[in-house]
């Protein structure tokens, strides 16, 4: 009789725990998948695709504030349809927002984020980077950088540097549907990850 006892109790507190609690629980597993490094001065900028326009324009205004040492940014998104890439059309932004065709390195061959990662090193390894900001939203930041840094290995250093004013919000994300659908395919992309590792 005890012993149910003492196991209701626990229930009890339990219910209790999850129901007066889940808010910050949720608080915290959402900020689990952010990633944001202090920002320092690199060689290059990446600007992973994604998202309408607040990557580039986030990714332009890094490079206007002359956060890349090499003077150039990197535009990473493989086919789109017909002729254009992700990264063709990031650059057409990028130029819009006055950024020098001639500082724009395109990696127009990628598919996903491990892809980016893998294509990208390529073109740092081409001009000799030793260093990236790496341009990505909120949501995504956390896996961007582990995937990133697995690839670049300990010779390329990886500060990761999610969209500043993103239309993402880490706050009570749970209550909007958008944000709660990026923050569980996260979740499910990490587990991925986990699972599998990068190729």
């Amino acid at each position: 009789m005890f012993k149910c006892l003492k196991i209701l109790i626990f229930i009890v507190l339990l219910i209790v725990l999850v129901f007066f609690g889940h808010s910050f629980m949720l608080d915290k597993a959402g900020k689990l998948i952010y990633k944001k490094d202090e920002l320092k001065p690199a060689d290059v900028i990446v600007v992973l695709a994604g998202e309408d326009k607040e990557r580039v324009e986030y990714g332009a205004y890094l490079f206007r504030e002359e956060w890349a040492k090499k003077d150039h940014i990197i535009m990473a998104g493989g086919p789109l349809v017909w002729k254009y890439s992700w990264a063709s059309l990031m650059k057409e932004h990028a130029e819009y927002l006055g950024i020098p065709g001639k500082s724009i390195l395109l990696e127009d061959k990628s598919r996903n984020t491990e892809e980016n990662a893998k294509y990208t090193k390529e073109i740092l390894r081409k001009y000799g980077y030793k260093s990236v900001i790496l341009i990505t939203s909120p949501y995504h930041s956390r896996r961007a950088s582990a995937i990133f840094q697995k690839v670049m290995g300990k010779d390329i250093k990886i500060i990761s540097a999610p969209v500043a004013n993103s239309w993402f919000k880490f706050e009570e994300w749970w209550k909007r549907r958008r944000d709660r659908s990026m923050v569980l395919n996260e979740y499910s992309k990490f587990i991925w990850l986990w699972v599998f590792g990068v190729q």
